[in-house]
């Protein structure tokens, strides 16, 4: 115990060494990788950072999705999108303002930070719009909504909402 005390004690017969500087240069960085490694392991653990499962494969079918965007354009189609309480209700209308029926709509809704809570709703027809079942938990998500006719989609929009809490 007295060996350790002497090293921290500096004064004319205990002189700042090396083994001072070397001390003093391990704490420093090995403080800095451990904090790293803490935030690697805690990021890592809560969000991988997958947003497409082959990035090649994505990219041979980027012309495809140009070409959903323009004809989803071209349609004239509208979607008014609302999160009251959780309850995702969507209500789709052609160019002259008509609702669409008949539709096979869903939310894909993920939490941007963690992939642990992601979810999909169907949305069931609900007079004029389409309406969720489930209301989704109180916080930040991402919604990506999708109508499909006769399984080829159609019409999709991205959303990110904050759903209020019950208190």
């Amino acid at each position: 115990m007295t060996r350790v005390r002497d090293f921290f004690r500096l004064d004319d017969d205990h002189p700042f060494t090396g083994r001072h500087m070397l001390a003093i240069i391990l704490l420093f960085f090995g403080t800095i990788i451990a904090v790293n490694l803490v935030m690697v392991i805690s990021a890592t653990g809560t969000f991988p950072g997958l947003v497409v499962h082959n990035s090649y494969v994505a990219s041979q079918n980027f012309n495809q999705t140009l070409a959903e965007a323009r004809n989803q354009a071209a349609s004239g189609w509208q979607m008014r999108f609302k999160a009251e309480g959780g309850i995702l209700s969507v209500q789709l209308t052609d160019r002259d303002g008509l609702p669409l029926r008949r539709l096979a709509v869903t939310a894909a809704a993920g939490r941007p930070s963690t992939t642990g809570e992601d979810r999909t709703l169907v949305l069931a027809a609900d007079g004029d719009g389409y309406r969720s079942t489930e209301a989704l938990p109180p916080g930040l998500w991402e919604i990506a909504v999708e109508a499909r006719e006769n399984g080829e989609r159609v019409f999709g929009e991205r959303y990110r909402i904050h759903v209020a809490g019950g208190g």
